[in-house]
């Protein structure tokens, strides 16, 4: 008769937030029982060595088919270059995409993204329909290729499905509803057949209306769903705003009913006072990506005086100019730094768990497996562990995944993008 338990033994687990020698105790369906000093009698004991265990990264904003703008849109041109010069670029790679590129990229990456220690993703899908806009024979035909490729690489996907209203450039076709109705019911939809979970997205104040917002927020409230949309990345959109609107994207937002706990507010560049106030009062999730932040010279976040208020805490990939998401705890620290002239800004062991997978007894087990002799790593004391991992390490350090129905090493398989790349840009 095979053992009731299975116990999980490295040297270290993160376990209510610090790193401690412990084991972990699954039962036969891979969920946690709990978390011990010693393996149980009668379990039987993995002995982890040199390794500590460490819940796996949620990536909490992702346009995944932008990982195939990697050094395409990072060559000066003589021009003034700045966020809406990229955009161009990546309208660019939009009118170029097919199903069959976009289930291939999307694969790889998120094989990539597993590998660095994303053992989740919430996929901000606004790529709807096929070239002009017309509509695939099945409506869903693209979110669809993203739940295959999710699947391949063994990645958990949670599919935030955009409302794109407003759409006066020809690429943007490709992202528009004809109305809020068919926004609604087309999620609606979605939500009915993807096998996964699924939430809505309004993708900014410039794509949607106020009375937009109020019905997407209307939506999510009433099916216990996430909302999640870009707000006020750059200046030049909080600016529009005020002079459509009189007020800024975070007020407008937040007169339309659409911050709360599970609304996932991405960026957050440009704030006033009474934006940060507005946000934390609501407890909505700030969705920080710094690595994309950087690379599109959006700003720098308010980050601590967000927290302060009373945000929640999530980090995401966005374009995938990078995917670590080490690298992203490291910049949240870094670029903070920079900002004030001093260290040490925010507790690494915070900032872990608030970014990492909840873990406790019930949960299935999803544990990223940290090799504890990575040079980042080697000879780094228990106590100094959490800010090494935050601070100094990198994708690296991760050498497998354990999870009840996928676990052990990760290999990525790169070919898939270097043939997605060369079909494309040839």
């Amino acid at each position: 008769m095979s053992p009731a338990l299975t116990a999980l033994q490295p040297d270290l687990v993160f376990n209510g937030g610090r790193f401690a020698p412990g084991v972990v105790h699954l039962d036969a369906r891979g969920r946690i029982v709990s978390v011990d000093a010693a393996p149980l009698p009668g379990s039987m004991t993995m002995r982890l060595r040199n390794m500590a265990l460490l819940p796996g990264f949620i990536n909490a904003h992702s346009h995944v088919f932008q990982r195939l703008l990697r050094g395409v849109a990072e060559r000066p041109t003589g021009r003034s270059e700045d966020f809406w010069s990229w955009r161009s670029a990546m309208y660019s790679l939009v009118d170029k995409m097919t199903p069959e590129l976009l289930e291939d990229i999307a694969t790889a990456t998120y094989l990539e993204m597993r590998q660095a220690g994303y053992t989740r993703v919430k996929e901000f899908h606004y790529l709807h329909h096929g070239k002009g806009g017309q509509r695939y024979a099945d409506c869903h035909e693209l979110s669809r290729r993203l739940i295959a490729a999710a699947q391949r690489a063994g990645i958990a996907l949670e599919l935030m499905r955009v409302v794109y209203l407003e759409a006066p450039e020809p690429s943007q076709k490709r992202f528009r509803d004809k109305d809020i109705d068919d926004a609604i019911a087309l999620t609606d939809e979605l939500r009915a057949t993807a096998g996964i979970p699924v939430g809505i997205a309004p993708h900014s104040v410039r794509a949607v209306s106020p009375e937009g917002f109020a019905r997407c927020a209307d939506w999510a409230r009433l099916r216990g769903a996430e909302l999640h949309a870009h707000v006020a990345e750059q200046p030049k959109e909080v600016a529009w705003c005020l002079e459509r609107h009189g007020k800024t994207p975070v007020a407008l937002l937040a007169d339309a009913g659409a911050f709360g706990p599970r609304t996932h507010a991405v960026h957050l560049t440009h704030l006033n006072d009474y934006d940060v106030t507005l946000i934390g009062k609501s407890g909505a999730v700030a969705v920080i990506c710094p690595s994309t932040e950087a690379n599109l010279a959006d700003g720098i976040p308010r980050l601590p005086e967000l927290l302060d208020a009373g945000a929640a805490l999530a980090i995401g990939s966005d374009s995938q100019a990078h995917v670590d998401p080490f690298l992203e705890l490291r910049s949240l620290e870094y670029h903070e730094r920079l900002r004030s002239g001093r260290r040490c800004h925010f507790d690494p062991a915070a900032l872990l768990s608030a970014t990492t997978v909840r873990q406790a007894p019930g949960d299935v087990a999803d544990f990223l497996m940290i090799d504890l002799d990575a040079p980042a790593l080697a000879g780094v004391p228990i106590t100094a562990l959490a800010s090494a991992l935050a601070f100094g390490a990198d994708a690296r350090v991760v050498v497998g995944h354990w999870h009840a129905l996928n676990g052990g090493a990760v290999i990525l398989r790169p070919e898939l993008l270097r043939s997605a790349g060369r079909a494309l840009w040839a």
